[in-house]
């Protein structure tokens, strides 16, 4: 409705928006200011120029931003009109002002519009000072905040499951599901015929390092090997961790090829700093290569799986050569796993059919030149290849699991035979000493199934002795460590089998019980023949007698060896200058020789 003015004048518009009861603020159509009334102005505390220009928001809280937001604004669009709505209006000084706020778009009659006019895109906003907002409006905004809230953490919490199933918590790649996928997601993206490599890595020895510098040294060693890892990122490679001390590095073929694993080698070697120490861990790699056909693409997670599996096979084959090298996977390496799984079932069936036997090597004590006990050796009667020797199965043994099985055959038939040699109460007592491997060693039924046997045969048991190898003696299981105690507290002796070939080193002698130190033959060998080893036999046997140990030196085949060990104060000899392996049979026989 237009207003006509009366007798006494024409109405001044301009006056009444500026010197109205009310705050008038006019904005555009982006909710920037374009005018505001002197009331608004006396009010809030800003001068004009303060708000011109600026966004309307900034006159109120966050909480009333989203009623403005959420309510005001889409009714102003819809309805044209806003009534009665409580707001707060922040002064220049942010002291909250309670204020009672309507609002309504301007638009002029339909004979003045002007369609070069934005005065149909302006909001009018009128502020005069209100009550306290009611509680249905308070509850309106804690609703539209508790929900964009859950809402965050909604998006929060997809974030933490997407990084838990697709990436490793230790070191921030890849892990084995998230390789994979993203794998899959890659596939599409690589032209036909496009040549893929993958290479399996095992850090060497990283147990030992683990022993050395405890988890947390371990777990910043894996950082720092990821860390490089992921710089392979820029040549187009993914890097993930797929186990304890396993990496998997894919991507297309490098232009160097698969010798691009030398360089993912030496990244590796490089010094590592953990807790001001500088160490060097190396590892081992296998290689393979793979070619997509247009075929093959739609198939790119069973590519993948295929392709660390044979890199996998490459990288123990690495690890069985001498570590700290690579190999490619090639179809001799995958003939070489067929045979061990047919060897494999030739053992099961041999420890079916009674195919293993042991033999004794005899000792020799140096002090008295009098026969001291046996080393029991563990033998196949191959029925096609004739005698197997312990390196032709043992590996397999150990890998399968069955060699708890055979271990415990070994144990129960050597006590056996053991108490069979000390039956007669007047004859000098013979020792029998028994291999036991590293995984053995962790079974937890080992101390007790030795305890029984030792007990059923009525035997001391200081006429046993269990020899353990370097590996089992420095592995971080508790297990292990339980049974080695277990059995010193029995009276089972321990002895330290081939000492110098592995990596345990004199410090770890003093931490375990060990009663006999075994030094290996190939340095027996070079006895005065080579300075080194000749220094460290003579290192072994000082600092065993230095912890009340035992020495036995093996592999003794000459006169010259036997009076060198004799005057370095060894102990125990066992070699052929002294006898082979006995059969069972031939026992008492040389036992009751001269």
């Amino acid at each position: 409705m237009t207003m006509q003015p009366d007798a006494r004048g024409a109405i001044d518009y301009e006056l009444v928006f500026r010197s109205g009861p009310g705050g008038l603020v006019v904005t555009d159509s982006e909710n920037s200011i374009i005018e505001v009334n002197d009331r608004l102005l006396l009010w809030s505390g800003f001068a004009r120029e303060d708000l011109i220009g600026t966004s309307f928001a900034r006159l109120l809280p966050p909480a009333d931003r989203i009623l403005f937001s959420a309510r005001i604004l889409p009714l102003l669009h819809l309805e044209g009109e806003v009534m009665d709505m409580s707001l707060t209006l922040l002064g220049k000084d942010r002291t909250a002002r309670a204020a009672h706020m309507s609002a309504a778009r301007l638009s002029r009659a339909p004979e003045d519009a002007d369609p070069d006019s934005s005065a149909a895109s302006q909001n009018l906003f009128v502020f005069v000072p209100r009550r306290e907002r009611s509680a249905d409006e308070e509850n309106m905004i804690r609703a539209i905040m508790q929900a964009e809230r859950s809402d965050a953490l909604r998006r929060e919490a997809e974030l933490d499951l997407e990084q838990a199933a697709h990436y490793d918590a230790l070191t921030s790649l890849f892990n084995r599901s998230g390789l994979l996928t993203r794998i899959i997601e890659l596939a599409d993206d690589l032209p036909p015929l496009s040549e893929f490599s993958t290479f399996v890595l095992g850090l060497d020895h990283f147990r030992v390092v683990n022993g050395s510098l405890g988890r947390a040294g371990g777990d910043q060693v894996l950082r720092a090997v990821a860390e490089r890892l992921m710089t392979l990122s820029a040549v187009g490679f993914l890097a993930a961790r797929v186990g304890d001390d396993e990496f998997v590095v894919v991507g297309r073929t490098h232009p160097r090829g698969v010798a691009f694993a030398e360089t993912i080698l030496e990244s590796i070697s490089a010094p590592i700093l953990v807790d001001e120490l500088e160490i060097v861990v190396t590892a081992s790699l296998g290689a393979s290569v793979a070619r997509l056909d247009s075929s093959e693409r739609i198939q790119p997670a069973s590519i993948a799986e295929t392709q660390m599996r044979q890199a996998t096979t490459a990288m123990y084959e690495a690890k069985a050569s001498g570590r700290n090298r690579w190999k490619l996977f090639s179809s001799v390496i995958d003939d070489s796993t067929i045979d061990e799984i047919r060897l494999l079932g030739e053992i099961r069936a041999a420890l079916a059919d009674d195919q293993f036997r042991l033999d004794y090597q005899p000792q020799l004590d140096l002090a008295t030149g009098e026969l001291h006990g046996y080393e029991a050796l563990l033998r196949w009667d191959h029925p096609d290849r004739g005698v197997i020797g312990p390196a032709g199965f043992i590996a397999v043994t150990e890998k399968s699991g069955l060699i708890n099985q055979m271990g415990a055959w070994a144990c129960r038939t050597a006590i056996e035979q053991c108490a069979l040699l000390n039956r007669e109460p007047d004859a000098r007592p013979v020792t029998v000493s028994i291999n036991v491997s590293a995984r053995q060693l962790g079974d937890p039924r080992l101390a007790e199934m030795v305890g029984a046997l030792v007990r059923d045969n009525r035997l001391d048991p200081a006429l046993i002795t269990l020899e353990i190898t370097e590996t089992g003696l420095i592995t971080d299981s508790p297990r292990a460590h339980r049974n080695l105690e277990l059995l010193h507290e029995q009276g089972v002796r321990l002895a330290i089998d081939d000492f110098g070939t592995g990596h345990a080193g004199f410090a770890y002698l003093k931490d375990f019980p060990v009663d006999e130190l075994k030094i290996d033959g190939s340095f027996v060998a070079g006895l005065g023949v080579s300075v080194e080893d000749t220094a460290i036999v003579t290192s072994c046997i000082d600092v065993a007698h230095a912890l009340g140990m035992r020495v036995v030196a093996e592999g003794v085949e000459t006169r010259a060896q036997l009076d060198r060990l004799a005057e370095l104060g060894c102990d125990l000899i066992q070699g052929y200058l002294y006898s082979k392996p006995l059969h069972r049979d031939a026992m008492q026989s040389f036992m009751s020789e001269p």
